[in-house]
């Protein structure tokens, strides 16, 4: 009877699993097929960059309102909601590829897909492992949502120029389908709570402001809008939020329960540090491209292979990072991840142009095995500091927060960048050695952030989590993380 407990358990874990890393892995794909989208349907780079910002846009879009689909269909029905949309516009983007039309109409709901699987996969996790055993299975979670991001690129080559287009869609169906089928047979059916009341107006609210917002950051980025549009997306998503906010403070059962925020305990906590934490990491994807390109002069192929080492060691990190938050005797690994973190990204400000590749590589290895030991692992403690019953109104704010904020972080930074090398070229300096002034400011920058992050750390790692094993048993602790 353990047995099949276990196996069952193991199979609610590979199909939940699957669903989510087929997402990773084919956007990711997708990432690094932008120059071939371009001269495939003969569009301009600006109107190729949205077959990527559609994406990104779709999932911000549809985060908020997952609250309220659980709401509705409970938790395990609205995953597989999102696998079924999945796999259909899966076959759709197949058949129909040669028009980009339908491929941003495609791309736009893999994305609303996407809102609907990510922030849910962890937490179906949860209703199915013990406290016990979180640390492990956020460290598998993990691990696989980061190899996608680096097995993606090299499938997308791989099919783009051995194969045919279509090819990439149709990889997806078997998986959703194995994924589909697998949750509908071994994820125990919930019985929705159907607390919230829908409030049209309150959705078209949130919506817009989340739109408007992510929309004028993705605007931001093109050089054929006007300066004054993605301003303008900003400040109405900022009034529409404020007006959001004041509004659901009048409801018994808001539609965002953003009030999870003011409890006390360590969920507040988490969601501060992963926002930081998410900035900072959407920021050295941004800075490092152009610091090894132009700077160090790198190839763009040898710059994109330097971000395997990166996923690989990230991923095995976040295993080793979960079975320590297990056994619950101590957190200051977390603390450890955190400076290693810190001093590798200040350590890339500080490097010397004719730097060798293999201290870049190390930087790198050193960079994801402190990601590893301290992302996840902090967002399992946020979420195991919530009731059950909350978690996942606790994942979906606290993806969508940090969504919203790291869009924001990498426009400041590309503004910042673009006119600090400018500014210090006009002192004398050649272009190169400004935009690598500029970029040592913003690697130093974003090395004190994670910084900034450690007196929380320190708060979060005196407690002790979920359960504590003695002698090969396990026995329950009192406060932080486990306390509800």
């Amino acid at each position: 009877m353990l047995g099949l407990s276990l196996l069952r358990r193991h199979t609610v874990l590979l199909a939940i699993l699957l669903g989510a890393f087929t997402l990773v892995l084919t956007n990711s794909a997708f990432n690094l097929l932008l120059p071939y989208f371009i001269q495939y349907y003969d569009i301009s780079t600006t109107a190729g960059g949205w077959i990527i910002a559609v994406y990104m846009l779709a999932m911000t879009l549809t985060m908020p309102l997952a609250s309220l689909i659980v709401d509705r269909l409970g938790r395990k029905r609205t995953y597989m909601l999102g696998i079924c949309i999945y796999g259909v516009f899966s076959v759709i983007g197949a058949v129909f590829h040669a028009s980009i039309e339908m491929l941003l109409l495609v791309r736009f709901m893999h994305g609303a897909a996407a809102g609907l699987m990510i922030p849910l996969s962890l937490v179906l996790l949860f209703d199915v492992y013990g406290p016990e055993v979180r640390g492990r299975i956020t460290g598998a979670w993990g691990l696989l949502l980061m190899l996608a991001p680096a097995a993606g690129p090299t499938l997308g080559g791989f099919i783009i120029q051995y194969g045919r287009l279509e090819m990439l869609f149709w990889i997806n169906v078997p998986l959703a389908v194995f994924s589909f089928i697998g949750c509908g047979k071994v994820i125990q059916a919930y019985t929705p709570a159907r607390r919230k009341t829908w409030h049209p107006s309150s959705v078209f609210r949130l919506v817009s402001a989340v739109g408007a917002l992510s929309l004028g950051v993705q605007i931001y980025a093109s050089p054929a809008a006007a300066p004054w549009i993605p301003w303008t997306l900003i400040a109405l998503g900022v009034l529409l939020l404020m007006r959001f906010i004041h509004v659901e403070n009048g409801r018994e059962e808001p539609l965002i329960r953003y009030t999870l925020l003011r409890s006390k305990g360590v969920f507040p906590l988490t969601v501060l540090i992963s926002t930081l934490q998410d900035c900072v990491m959407f920021g050295v994807i941004f800075a490092l491209p152009l610091l090894f390109q132009e700077v160090f002069q790198l190839s763009p192929a040898l710059s994109g292979a330097l971000f395997i080492p990166l996923s690989v060691s990230t991923s095995l990190f976040m295993w080793i990072g979960g079975k320590l938050l297990d056994r619950g005797r101590s957190l200051r690994f977390i603390i450890w991840g955190t400076l290693l973190v810190s001093v590798s990204i200040l350590s890339f400000a500080w490097l010397p142009m004719g730097a060798s590749i293999w201290i870049i590589g190390v930087l790198m290895v050193c960079r994801g095995i402190g990601v590893g030991l301290s992302g996840m692992s902090i967002s399992a403690i946020g979420l195991q500091a919530l009731p059950d019953d909350d978690m996942h109104e606790g994942s979906v704010l606290s993806t969508m927060i940090e969504r919203l904020a790291s869009s924001f972080a990498v426009m400041g930074m590309t503004l910042y960048y673009d006119m600090r090398w400018q500014d210090l070229a006009g002192t004398g300096r050649t272009v190169e050695m400004a935009k690598w002034a500029a970029l040592q400011e913003i690697c130093t920058g974003l090395g004190c952030a994670i910084l900034l992050t450690l007196p929380l750390v320190l708060l979060i790692t005196r407690k002790k989590v979920g359960f504590i094993v003695q002698n090969g048993k396990q026995t329950p602790v009192q406060g932080g993380a486990a306390g509800r």
